[in-house]
């Protein structure tokens, strides 16, 4: 990689690997730990609000695990700008308890269409709201799995 390269993607620094991997598993065990603790894994001989959350917060738990053990950080250089899936998801996971699952991550895709990805607003909220539908479709109307609710839901209801 060139100066030229290294200075627009944030510089190089082999810690940023570090700290993406760690707050990779730290919010994937939030998110775990939302999913068994506060929203019930198993209802009513189905899965509960908190059975996809604890799902894939321990698999990204355990694929940051995997890539933790697999990484040598001495030669690994990852710049800035790679912080930011992490920190995008950490702040989705977030706003989980107030906005509700679906919501959360239909706002996640917009915005990281709009701004991150620069695709034109329209797009990304068509993009977001279509796969948002279609999430809740499959697994809230067909699959009839519980997704948490956000306080926001709440309020309207």
């Amino acid at each position: 990689m060139s100066s030229v390269n290294q200075a627009s993607a944030g510089g190089s620094r082999p810690w940023i690997s570090l700290l993406v991997t760690l707050g990779i598993i730290a919010m994937g065990l939030a998110w775990a730990g939302f999913g068994w603790l506060k929203y019930g894994v198993w209802m009513h001989n189905g899965p509960g609000a908190g059975f996809f959350p604890l799902v894939m917060g321990l698999g990204a738990a355990l694929l940051g695990g995997y890539e933790l053990l697999r990484r040598r950080w001495a030669t690994d250089r990852v710049g800035l700008r790679n912080l930011w899936p992490a920190v995008a998801m950490g702040m989705a996971v977030a706003t989980i308890p107030l906005f509700g699952m679906v919501l959360a991550m239909t706002l996640f895709i917009v915005l990281w269409m709009a701004l991150i990805e620069r695709q034109p607003w329209l797009k990304s909220v068509v993009i977001g709201a279509c796969t948002g539908g279609a999430i809740y479709l499959l697994f809230g109307m067909w699959l009839m799995v519980a997704f948490p609710q956000g306080a926001l839901i709440g309020w309207f209801s």
